[in-house]
């Protein structure tokens, strides 16, 4: 009896092979018999029709705006991104609903998570599905209308303690950095950043306008993420007889090599390390930055001029962050007025 004769080309390997023309690219679909190459032109179709899961969307994603990421930024979002992938995996981008979505925030939200991590993931989710109706996968983003639970707790940015802050006020002659940090409030990368050309001794001001950010220890310089970060704040009286009068403008104020470069990361450690084993102190660098934002606090200054001195986007961020010395404050005073009244 003959042999059938395939409806497809039979290669020179024995697979039959259909070429299809599939939005101006040619498709090739390969099995062992006619049947398998057509089960698999339907499972394309159906595929097709379905659209690109949310893995494939989610990698696309990320190839295209993880380079464009400051490292802190990556770091940042690394975690978020492999948990929505791990959650929705290969489910087809067009079939996750408002209500999934909100499902898995909330599930998230409900292991304890703080509410700045919880933002943080509904964030990763929201821009990837913006990501796919840019290009087609959807029509309507559905996270829209999603908001994160009510009632997570917030992160409070603790300042140091006043044992922390009175040694650090004592020794700025072991060594500047923490001091420096302590009375003008900026970000560690901010202070390791600042140059001759920073510290304007006319008008009694620090310019604030780059960052320093480690890659394999190794320091970058770049601009703030948002432009409420540049800024210029007071040079306080008690940092002026610590600051150096005579540098040259591009010398960097913290530098192992004569002010030619910043500190990088391992050299940064090794000196917090011995400056907190030579003090005792148990505070961070971000610490003595809340230290500052309470210190401005306690001296009355506006939400608004606090805003600009810390070098927030919003004065909405400043409120939130620093919502808990608010409070703090608040009940000082209650105890103030109520020993007043009570006759102590």
């Amino acid at each position: 009896m003959a042999k059938k004769k395939s409806k497809y080309y039979v290669r020179p390997d024995g697979l039959h092979e259909a070429i299809r023309v599939i939005d101006g690219k040619r498709k090739a679909f390969r099995g062992q018999s006619d049947a398998e190459v057509e089960r698999k032109m339907i499972e394309y179709q159906t595929q097709r029709a379905q659209g690109r899961s949310f893995r494939e969307v989610a990698a696309d994603w990320e190839r295209e705006h993880f380079e464009e990421l400051a490292p802190n930024t990556l770091r940042s979002y690394r975690a978020p991104l492999r948990r929505a992938v791990d959650h929705f995996v290969d489910t087809p981008i067009k079939q996750i609903a408002p209500s999934d979505i909100k499902s898995f925030i909330c599930d998230f939200a409900a292991q304890h998570h703080a509410k700045k991590t919880v933002i943080t993931q509904l964030q990763i989710v929201n821009m990837i599905c913006n990501y796919a109706v840019e290009h087609g996968d959807l029509e309507i983003n559905p996270c829209a209308c999603i908001k994160i639970p009510k009632g997570l707790k917030k992160t409070h940015r603790d300042a140091a303690t006043p044992e922390d802050e009175s040694i650090v006020k004592s020794t700025p002659d072991l060594w500047l950095f923490p001091f420096f940090l302590l009375y003008t409030g900026v970000r560690k990368g901010e202070a390791l950043a600042i140059q001759g050309a920073d510290l304007d001794f006319k008008d009694l001001v620090i310019h604030i306008s780059k960052s320093v950010y480690h890659v394999n220890t190794k320091p970058y310089i770049k601009a703030p993420k948002t432009d409420d970060g540049v800024r210029t704040i007071p040079m306080l009286l008690p940092l002026i007889p610590h600051l150096p009068k005579s540098m040259r403008a591009d010398q960097y104020l913290f530098s192992a090599d004569g002010g030619k470069s910043p500190l990088d990361e391992t050299e940064f450690r090794r000196l917090w390390y011995r400056y907190v084993k030579s003090t005792g102190i148990s505070c961070t660098p971000h610490q003595l930055r809340h230290s500052y934002a309470t210190m401005i606090l306690d001296a009355g200054l506006e939400l608004k001029d606090r805003q600009e001195l810390l070098g927030h986007a919003t004065a909405a961020m400043t409120d939130d962050v620093y919502s808990h010395l608010r409070e703090s404050r608040l009940r000082k005073t209650a105890q103030m007025l109520n020993d007043k009244l009570s006759g102590k």
